[in-house]
């Protein structure tokens, strides 16, 4: 990796491990050093707690440990907002914050979900109860395929993202094929989603843009347009859904890029 190069940083969204995004980070590698988490939360030095500082302070260990200088810190989903919170808290480390499909609340909306998540209710609303029902194991990997291309989860991503998922995202094992993702993690990842993005002071001397999907249902826009007012954030859109940089990860790449020239 070029000593002059700017390195992007990138965490994934929650069940999708690093290596699923590498036709995104592939078509970005021209430009820029890639670096990408494996497996947020899985490490127990930064076990999974309640608004998520503790996987922020992985992030930041993962940029100490891989980058060797400030990094453009971008993530999707679970990802964008560690990222978010890791520049908050150490921004010496980072150059520009490029958040892909944020899903947080913010100011009464926050105070709102942290009430649901105190009563049970918040488990509802996010995707923890499909989670916590998730198929773990098959007989062997074709008929894992079979299983992950009839999910309409995965209906608009492309072929190749599908196939990168499949790869890393299962282990084969002597009585079969296993997800290579802890599902109880996953789940307690959901349900400890934050509630306190809005206690954030402006990050001074750091740019960043927020890109969500057209389509996307996992956005609250209300807050995306009060977090990027406070933060100066830009904010900006992308074909497809909340999983768009799964689903059309050359697009979104270009999008990235753009922002990135903009932005620094």
């Amino acid at each position: 990796m070029s000593a002059n190069r700017e390195i992007i940083h990138f965490a994934h969204a929650n069940g999708f491990p690093g290596k699923t995004y590498s036709v995104l980070l592939n078509s970005l590698c021209d430009d820029y050093g890639v670096i990408a988490v494996d497996k947020l939360g899985h490490n127990a030095d930064y076990p999974v707690n309640n608004n998520w500082s503790n996987l922020a302070d992985e992030i930041i260990a993962h940029v100490e440990q891989k980058a060797g200088k400030p990094v453009i810190g971008a993530g999707h989903s679970l990802g964008s907002i560690v990222t978010f919170m890791a520049a908050h808290k150490r921004p010496d480390l980072f150059r520009a914050v490029i958040m892909l499909d944020p899903p947080f609340f913010w100011g009464g909306a926050g105070l709102l979900f942290r009430l649901m998540k105190f009563t049970g209710i918040a488990d509802r609303f996010t995707p923890a109860n499909q989670s916590s029902g998730r198929k773990r194991y098959w007989p062997d990997m074709e008929a894992a395929r079979r299983y992950f291309y009839s999910k309409s989860l995965f209906r608009a991503f492309d072929p190749q993202c599908l196939d990168d998922y499949i790869e890393c995202g299962t282990v084969k094992g002597p009585n079969g094929v296993s997800l290579a993702y802890d599902v109880e993690t996953e789940v307690r990842i959901f349900q400890t989603m934050p509630d306190n993005i809005s206690i954030h002071d402006k990050i001074r001397g750091i740019p960043g843009s927020i890109i969500y999907g057209e389509n996307s249902h996992a956005v609250h826009m209300r807050s995306l347009k009060q977090f990027t007012k406070r933060h100066g954030f830009t904010l900006k859109t992308a074909p497809g859904g909340h999983l768009f940089p799964l689903e059309k990860p050359r697009e979104a790449a270009k999008i990235i890029r753009e922002e990135l020239n903009n932005l620094l």
